[in-house]
């Protein structure tokens, strides 16, 4: 793996620790749920970073989990399901040739990763954790997560992917 490559996934891991970390917590029957930017913060890493922003949502959105005593359980979830939604993302927004740089590609990129994060949390609260009921329930805290993503990081992508790309500043570790 490469320097530069490492160096990208840690500043993209921080960056979605930090979005997880601004958030707003949610206690339902015993259970805590939040509504956060970690999901928002992953989508920006895969419009600039492709399927690395995996790597990058799995470390800091586990990572926000394993030091907040209310998420600890959900660590390895959150380290497989922020990683999927980061690799499908950044996959899907990279097709193509396009490498973040399509509109359209990036908003269908975005809704799909929007879905692996809601039914993998459903299906993680449905059998591990709270039950089918209390998972729907769950679903309207992922549910704002992944609508707030969707609608800060497609300005995002419309304006300032662009700026950067002008700028000259290669961000993307697998060009030349």
């Amino acid at each position: 793996m490469k320097t530069k490559r490492l160096v990208l996934i840690g500043l993209f891991s921080a960056i979605c620790f930090i979005g997880t970390f601004l958030h707003i917590p949610i206690d339902f029957g015993g259970s805590s749920t939040m509504i956060h930017l970690g999901t928002t913060a992953i989508f920006i890493s895969a419009i600039f970073i492709g399927k690395d922003a995996g790597w990058a949502g799995a470390i800091g959105c586990a990572l926000f989990d394993a030091m907040n005593p209310k998420f600890a359980a959900w660590v390895l979830p959150t380290f497989i399901i922020k990683g999927l939604t980061g690799f499908v993302v950044g996959y899907i927004a990279f097709m193509f040739a396009k490498r973040g740089n399509n509109l359209v590609q990036n908003i269908i990129a975005f809704i799909a990763g929007g879905v692996v994060s809601l039914l993998g949390y459903f299906i993680v609260n449905w059998l591990v954790f709270v039950g089918f009921y209390p998972a729907l329930f769950k679903m309207i805290s992922s549910l704002i997560t992944t609508g707030l993503g969707v609608a800060i990081t497609i300005p995002i992508a419309a304006i300032i992917k662009p700026i950067v790309n002008k700028s000259g500043l290669k961000l993307d570790a697998y060009e030349n």
